[in-house]
């Protein structure tokens, strides 16, 4: 059971009180995570872990310490506030600390614990991998699949008189399925569904289990420039590779992509993309369930970042933002990101093409060269070749360099959005409404011969 607005008041309250130093922040964390794990037709693992934390923060001036504690009786909090005034007494003044957020704020309010997620506990998930195993057994492929689920509050409190809550709930399914000879596989899921009536555990393992089949004894190709069709989940990683360079004093620093010829100036205003790219931060949008609650207790609002391939908007945190006169963005670039999509299918995406691979999956992304956004990672979980208009054969995996800086200025076409995790892993915040994307010139630099 998450912890109600109250009882989180109380712990604040209790926190702030306790307090002596001349300004003070508390931060809460906590409910429940949970999980179920299977492999080879039957759960591994049933995962439950109910947790609690609080960070407080105190100040003395420009100085300031934080420390946490996952007990909240007397002795527990006071023990761990003389620590924290302690430690901030010593250190150095930070020329950058901000005052503290101060109320009114107002935030959007919406409904992101449903009964439905808040409910979804281990004999639901069971009722999904029965459901999913079967399916695998009867084509003959072996599934591995994780369900987490989360029922959390995060809540903050100042000595302003702030005090912030959310309370949010919301499940994941996603399915990996090989072939016994392995030489086949494919991936399928959803991921940060708040009504877990949307989760179709049967049509997603169809979904894995045919990837697999048709992966199999994949054949080796050249390497080079392909057209490229990236299903909602390696879209939704390579979406990501771009976000961060949407913070403005990276970029007025002239350390960012989007950094302007000359220092202090960057590519806002600038046609930087494709028409047919467009990115926004919405919050309160009926399907993710990210915080209205944004930067150090700032109220989240919906922010363009990228209307039709022209900079609209940068992030600036709140110290940037009173150094260059400015008023603070809130909302970071990673929050309720819905990039704007088509209406043109997979399917359809592949009968357009003459010659170009379907990508279902990206695994190990890494960095290369940030201000051209260039990074480098693979294919894996099923790879095919298509010629005119058509799936022709499974292929051996790449790896690949590029940028998504110039691929969203070749996007050829666009599928509907769907919810999908934009990080490596499935286990924090992070979904975003994402489309399939079909994209010109991309390069694959060398075979990976990996499953």
């Amino acid at each position: 059971m998450a912890y109600s607005r109250d009882e989180i008041k109380q712990i604040t309250d209790k926190v702030l009180n306790l307090c002596k130093a001349d300004a003070a922040e508390v931060r809460f964390s906590g409910g429940e995570r949970s999980a179920t794990r299977f492999a080879n037709s039957s759960i591994t693992a049933n995962l439950i872990e109910h947790d609690q934390e609080v960070q407080i923060t105190v100040r003395y001036g420009q100085k300031s310490a934080s420390a946490t504690t996952h007990q909240f009786d007397d002795e527990s909090l006071k023990r761990t506030i003389d620590a924290v005034q302690a430690l901030a007494r010593r250190k150095p003044d930070n020329p950058e600390l901000m005052p503290l957020v101060k109320p009114p704020q107002t935030y959007l309010e919406f409904d992101a614990a449903l009964p439905s997620a808040v409910n979804f506990g281990p004999a639901e998930r069971a009722r999904m991998v029965k459901a999913s195993t079967d399916i695998c057994e009867k084509k003959g492929v072996l599934g591995a699949g994780y369900i987490p689920k989360f029922d959390w509050v995060d809540a903050s409190a100042n000595t302003e008189g702030l005090f912030t809550y959310f309370h949010y709930a919301d499940a994941s399914f996603i399915l990996t399925c090989r072939t016994p000879d392995q030489t086949g596989s494919g991936w399928a899921g959803t991921t940060g569904v708040k009504d877990i009536k949307n989760i179709d555990a049967e049509m997603l393992t169809n979904v894995a289990a045919d990837k697999a089949l048709k992966s199999r004894k994949p054949r080796a190709i050249e390497p080079g420039n392909y057209t490229v069709i990236l299903e909602p989940r390696p879209a939704a990683r390579y979406l990501s590779l771009m976000t961060n360079s949407l913070n403005a004093r990276n970029a007025e620093e002239g350390r960012s992509f989007m950094s302007g010829k000359q220092r202090g100036e960057t590519r806002l205003g600038e046609k930087v993309f494709g028409d047919n790219f467009t990115l926004r931060s919405e919050i309160g949008n009926p399907i993710l369930r990210q915080s209205p609650i944004g930067q150090d207790g700032l109220a989240a609002k919906s922010v363009t970042w990228v209307e039709k391939g022209v900079v609209k908007n940068l992030f600036y945190d709140r110290y940037w933002a009173n150094r260059q006169k400015k008023d603070p963005t809130g909302t970071t670039p990673n929050m309720s990101l819905v990039m704007a999509g088509g209406t043109t299918s997979v399917a359809d995406m592949i009968k357009s093409t003459k010659r170009g691979l379907l990508v279902t999956f990206f695994w190990y992304i890494r960095p290369v060269d940030n201000m051209t956004l260039l990074n480098t990672g693979m294919t894996r979980d099923g790879l095919f070749l298509i010629e005119n208009g058509e799936i022709v054969a499974p292929v051996q995996n790449f790896r690949w360099n590029e940028s998504p800086a110039v691929s969203f200025n070749n996007i050829s076409a666009l599928g509907p959005q769907v919810p999908m995790h934009t990080g490596e892993a499935y286990d924090n915040p992070g979904t975003a409404l994402v489309p399939a994307m079909k994209l010109e010139d991309f390069t694959m630099t060398s075979i990976s011969p990996a499953v």
